[in-house]
């Protein structure tokens, strides 16, 4: 009866890939490094005429 029967190989795991590391909390002051950027462009942009408000 033991032929009848049919063994199975657990197949192989493949490794896991590498996992990226988060990243840190952002700095305070980028949001407002951020804005200064926009208002800049913004002004440079105005007084250039390309923008006419």
């Amino acid at each position: 009866m033991s032929d009848n029967v049919l063994k199975f190989r657990r197949p192989e795991k493949q490794p896991e890939p590498p996992v990226k590391k988060p990243r840190g909390p952002l700095p305070a002051w980028l949001p407002f490094a951020v804005l200064l950027a926009v208002a800049l462009v913004i002004y440079l942009v105005q007084h250039s005429g390309g923008l006419t408000l």
